[in-house]
């Protein structure tokens, strides 16, 4: 088993085809093996399950808020996110120095304990520890893009990085119907038992995906940095939380609010001088890494929280000077986004094969101008299923753009060494500008509710301010991409990685085929 710091990838172009030259190694016009084929589908479940699993969930709350008669539906999502904040840093560096897979396994494999103790739970606090407890699955998405980098030989990388991110599309556009369905003939434990059998099915596919290269660690691991930074975010994210329902100068939100803060500055502190890091914050400290990771994390989060306008606006009823509600059926609704789901999964695909001709921040740029029109258009035009189809593809081509285009971002600003810890940092990022995303556009709407019997309903200008909140949010994180520097193509930066890219002699006599 290799555990060189620095290890041949297991597939690399000369091993893939005969070396006949650098045209041989370079054009990436051979095809795709079966092997290379059952890989990559076998990655795709596990790296995506965390957004089946969120679908389901939503859709599940308001069933489980009346069975269990509890105003605190919120922890239900919470719960969930917190573990995963907290485990990321740790999993990331146990994926680099124990083998990425073995990893994912574990940590899939604790994911489906907290699932089963979530549908059995005979009380709503049992329910948030199983949550808990399942969140620990959520870091396995992040070492699936890593390990996308060490699984792929260099020349298709940008193309397996693309169908893994984009195939969120299809994924968005099925489990709708799926959640919907079950939600109505089983209830929302029918629900939940899907997810159980579906993190079953991801362990089964992790199994069949082979073990990363083992890098050695430069030191021990990074105990209280990872306890710093889980505890300090865990703190913040509470905090933000609970800030809308609390009170922003609570006690309960201002102490748990300063605690995390200066847990984080502690940290910041402490990472900078220890060796062996639990997130490297010195990559930070080079403009194309830090401008990539925080360009790229906050308009995602803008993206990802414009999807809670369209669940309120589609499924709340239409009540005269009250909701300006649809009241779709969360089938019709599912239906209605078919389009804008094919057209996500479509985008992160094709990112994939442009960036191989023209720079991953061209693409980017692209993806954020259409990103910002799809929002702009959807505050004004959201009235009726034609308009909501048209904005719903237009969005999705933008999200579809962003999440595969930042993968081909990081992987040409960062060293195999470095994509992991870069693939968690972003997970990290966009969680924390999710929340404060989540919490700019709740605010923007309760602007213009009216509250019936403790539940909100949205006026229809608190739809149009929302989407132009989040098209606002997408200009800020275009701001800060305008600072990423000229960017080489995956492709390239992957081959300048690869040992057999490099100015070597040819192989000798002696040296295996392979």
């Amino acid at each position: 088993m290799n555990t060189s710091p620095d290890p041949a990838r297991p597939q690399t172009a000369s091993q893939q085809a005969p070396a006949t030259g650098p045209t041989a190694a370079t054009t990436g016009t051979e095809r795709w093996s079966a092997a290379e084929l059952h890989r990559l589908t076998a990655l795709i479940w596990p790296g995506q399950l965390l957004v089946v699993a969120g679908i389901v969930a939503a859709n599940a709350q308001p069933q489980i808020a009346q069975h269990f008669h509890t105003t605190q539906i919120a922890w239900f999502s919470l719960a969930f996110t917190l573990a995963t904040i907290v485990a990321t840093p740790f999993a990331v560096r146990l994926g680099e120095t124990c083998g990425k897979r073995r990893v994912m396994l574990v940590l899939a494999a604790a994911g489906l304990v907290g699932d089963v103790i979530t549908v059995l739970a005979p009380s709503y606090p049992a329910m948030v520890a199983g949550r808990v407890i399942g969140g620990l699955y959520g870091p396995v998405a992040v070492l699936v893009l890593a390990a996308v980098r060490d699984l792929f030989p260099p020349r298709k990388v940008a193309v397996a990085l693309g169908t893994v991110a984009g195939s969120v599309g299809v994924l968005a556009l099925l489990t709708p119907l799926l959640s919907g369905w079950l939600l109505d003939a089983f209830g929302w434990r029918g629900a939940l038992w899907f997810l159980v059998g579906s993190t079953v099915v991801a362990i089964a596919m992790l199994l069949c995906v082979p073990e990363t290269p083992r890098r050695a660690a430069a030191g021990r691991l990074d105990w209280p940095g990872a306890c710093l930074l889980g505890g300090g975010l865990a703190l913040v994210v509470f905090a933000l939380g609970q800030g809308r329902d609390w009170g922003w100068t609570s006690a309960g939100v201002a102490g748990p609010l300063a605690g995390g803060a200066a847990a984080l500055a502690v940290f910041a502190v402490l990472e900078l001088k220890v060796a062996a890091p639990i997130l490297d914050l010195r990559m930070l400290g080079r403009r194309p890494v830090a401008t990539v990771l925080i360009g790229s994390s906050v308009p995602q989060a803008a993206y990802f929280a414009s999807q809670t306008i369209l669940i309120f606006l589609a499924l709340f009823p239409a009540i005269p000077h009250v909701s300006d509600g649809l009241g779709w059926t969360t089938t019709h609704n599912a239906v209605v986004g078919i389009p804008a789901g094919l057209v996500t999964f479509a985008a992160g695909v094709a990112v994939g094969n442009a960036v191989r001709r023209v720079s991953p921040r061209t693409v980017w740029y692209l993806g954020l101008a259409i990103l910002t029109a799809g929002m702009v258009l959807a505050a004004y035009l959201h009235r009726d299923a034609t308009q909501i189809v048209v904005t719903g593809v237009v969005m999705g081509l933008g999200g579809g753009i962003l999440m595969s285009g930042q993968q081909a971002m990081i992987v040409s600003v960062v060293s195999p060494e470095e994509q992991a810890a870069a693939n968690g940092m972003s997970a990290l990022l966009t969680q924390v500008f999710l929340t404060l995303t989540s919490q700019l556009l709740f605010t923007v709407l309760a602007a213009d509710s009216t509250v019936v019997q403790g539940t909100a309903f949205y006026q229809d200008r608190a739809f149009t301010h929302g989407y132009l909140a989040m098209a606002a949010v997408v200009a800020v994180g275009l701001l800060v991409s305008l600072a990423i520097p000229r960017l080489r193509r995956p492709s390239e930066t992957a081959r300048a990685d690869a040992p057999d890219a490099q100015a070597v002699p040819a192989p000798t006599p002696a040296a295996p085929a392979a």
